[in-house]
């Protein structure tokens, strides 16, 4: 049976979310047909053993036993699963959100002309709206509903006395710059990533007046709005230093998730400058790797994704930091993925090693590696380059340039790593193709290095190139010396 709906929606529930839709599918109030909790009962067995589902032969006859096969009544059973599975799932989410449940109580209240239950419950809902531990966008999307509905029934209720339309006015403003600068922030990320471009809408011409108000009081405004000003500001130092303290000071006031986002969104955003070489976002990416380690937020069911192993080690070695480095490998290689731990432990480590200029051991955990993520095995061929060309190793080189080229243009790569490596590549062998005595070529390709656009390893082609990086003279390799 090809894999339905309802296969993929049970495989998401959990051991209590099992037994939670068990006593809901076998509730009267919701269905009365037998085959229908029998079909779930026979679904949540394998998945409670985490065994795979069976085939539709077997399910029917768990479903209806006795029965010939019928596979039309099979699947309408299936379906009318899915659609209570369904409707499990949004009962569950809002059970889960005790002011969506108090408001949709004072809606109902409200229209049942109930005043008495009405001002109860909206008393309630005030007091859990000033109590509330978490104050994101969504907080004041809330708050916004909790105004409009109070508002809503004053208006049927009383013919004269205030109404809060001053706060709604003040509440739609605090919304709408919380929703859009937290928008535009991702717009912002993700056009960098993607190299696309998107309309902001009205907030340039509006970004100034958060300043001018009180809006950087609200937590959910200020910290997006100094995110927005990093990734939009030319000289952004400073305004990432004012997005980390507020980060650290209202962390408490964002769920996990929100979290998450931000510190992923901040440290991409010190990747990028530190492949453009913008050395004081090293060691502030640095700061919020350490920060999201020891808050949990960069470990996800006991994994820590495999990019951000390798950012994290990237940006120790080019503080230098090599001890945390070599430390940090060893703490956190078990929550690698477990297919993944070898290779990527042994290209970490390779990095570790070259920096310490251990040339021969990193070449040998780079040779031995089985690199299957595209992206490290881009910069594992780089990396041999390097070693290559410092150790003075130019048949190997030669070769390995040619082989590198050829492995850009056969794979899918992002418009950016195919300019990258295609760059460095070119570059190299116009560097190593260089006579000893060619002042006029060194002069020109300086000048190259320095003006390529795209191009991550500037600072060591630029040291190649000028002798600070020590490396025999291609002319004693012709020579045979």
């Amino acid at each position: 049976m090809s894999n339905p709906v309802l296969f993929d929606l049970v495989s998401t529930l959990d051991k209590n979310e099992l037994l939670r839709f068990g006593k809901f599918v076998r509730s009267p109030f919701f269905t009365h047909r037998p085959d229908v909790a029998q079909l779930y009962a026979c679904l949540a067995k394998s998945r409670y053993r985490s065994k795979s589902f069976p085939d539709k032969e077997s399910l029917f006859r768990e479903t209806f036993p006795g029965r010939a096969f019928d596979d039309l009544a099979l699947r309408a059973t299936m379906s009318d699963l899915r659609e209570l599975l369904e409707q499990f799932l949004v009962w569950q989410h809002f059970q889960g959100d005790d002011l969506r449940v108090s408001m949709a109580l004072m809606a109902q209240f409200r229209e049942r002309n109930l005043p008495r239950l009405f001002e109860k419950t909206r008393r309630q809902t005030q007091k859990q709206l000033e109590e509330a531990s978490i104050q994101n966008a969504d907080f004041h999307q809330k708050s916004l509903d909790f105004l409009f509905e109070t508002a809503q029934f004053k208006t049927r209720t009383t013919r004269t006395g205030e109404l809060p339309l001053q706060a709604i006015s003040d509440s739609l403003d605090l919304l709408y710059l919380a929703q859009k600068l937290r928008h535009a922030c991702t717009q912002l990320s993700h056009q960098a990533v993607y190299r696309t471009q998107y309309d902001l809408g009205l907030l340039p011409s509006i970004i100034e007046q958060v300043e001018r108000g009180d809006f950087l009081k609200v937590p959910a405004i200020a910290l997006y709005y100094y995110c927005f000003r990093f990734l939009t500001e030319q000289y952004s130092l400073s305004w990432f230093q004012k997005f980390r303290d507020e980060l650290l000071e209202n962390e408490q006031l964002f769920p996990a998730t929100e979290l998450k986002s931000l510190y992923l969104l901040a440290t991409n955003f010190c990747i990028r400058q530190l492949n453009e070489g913008n050395l004081p976002f090293v060691a502030e990416g640095w700061k919020l790797y350490q920060e999201g380690l020891s808050r949990g937020f960069l470990i996800e069911h006991g994994r820590i994704s495999s990019f951000t192993f390798n950012n994290i080690v990237a940006f120790g070695i080019r503080l230098d930091a090599y001890a945390e480095v070599e430390q940090f490998i060893g703490q956190y290689q078990g929550y690698l993925d477990p297919a993944q731990q070898k290779s990527f432990v042994d290209f970490n480590l390779a990095r570790l090693e070259y920096k310490r200029n251990n040339l021969s051991k990193a070449m040998q955990l780079l040779q031995t590696a089985d690199f299957k993520d595209l992206v490290n095995n881009l910069i594992a061929k780089t990396l041999l380059l390097k070693i290559y060309c410092q150790l003075g190793e130019f048949e190997i080189l030669d070769a390995h340039l040619d082989s590198f080229r050829l492995f850009i243009s056969r794979r899918e790569l992002s418009e950016y790593h195919r300019k990258n490596y295609s760059n460095i590549v070119a570059i190299v062998k116009k560097m190593v193709s260089l006579s000893p005595n060619d002042e006029k070529g060194r002069a020109a390709l300086r000048v190259k290095i320095k003006t390529t656009e795209v191009l991550t390893e500037r600072e060591w082609l630029l040291g190649q190139l000028d002798g600070s990086n020590a490396r025999p003279p291609r002319s004693s390799y012709k020579n045979g010396g």
